[in-house]
C-alpha cells in the first residue's frame, strides 16, 4: 500500500530530504551526530521520499534536524499527554524520586527488548 501525497508522513519525509540533501556535512558525519547507521543516511539521502515505515532511526534524524513529527501522530496525541500526566503524577519532584522513575522505565525497555529478541 503506497501513501498518498497529502498523507502527514510524507510532509515530515519531505522536510527531513530537505534537512538531508540541504547539510554539507557527509553521510558518516550526520551519521555519527545522529546516532544512526551510515547506510541509513545513505539510503534516505537517495530516496525519492517514498517512504512506507517510520523506524527508530528516522525518528532519530527527524530528532536530529528538529523536524517536528506532531502531524504523523496526530492520533496519540491524547495518549502522549495521558503518559506525560501520569509520570508527573508518578514523581514526588525529588532527584531520589526520579532516579526510580528512571530505573523502571529502563526496566520496561529491557523487558521490551527482550520480548522482541
Amino acid at each position: 500500500m503506497t501513501r498518498s501525497q497529502d498523507d502527514p508522513i510524507q510532509s515530515v519525509v519531505q522536510q527531513l530530504l530537505s534537512c538531508l540533501k540541504a547539510d554539507s556535512r557527509s553521510t558518516s558525519a550526520i551519521a555519527r551526530l545522529a546516532a544512526v547507521s551510515q547506510p541509513t543516511v545513505s539510503r534516505l539521502r537517495r530516496s525519492d521520499g517514498k517512504r512506507q515505515r517510520v523506524s527508530k532511526s528516522f525518528n532519530k534524524l527527524c530528532s536530529f534536524y528538529k523536524v517536528p513529527t506532531a502531524a504523523m501522530n496526530k492520533a496519540s496525541h491524547g495518549y502522549d499527554e495521558l503518559l506525560q500526566a501520569a509520570i508527573i503524577d508518578a514523581w514526588d519532584g525529588t532527584e531520589a524520586g526520579g532516579r526510580a522513575l528512571l530505573a523502571v522505565i529502563e526496566g520496561l525497555k529491557e523487558f521490551k527488548n527482550k520480548q522482541m529478541t
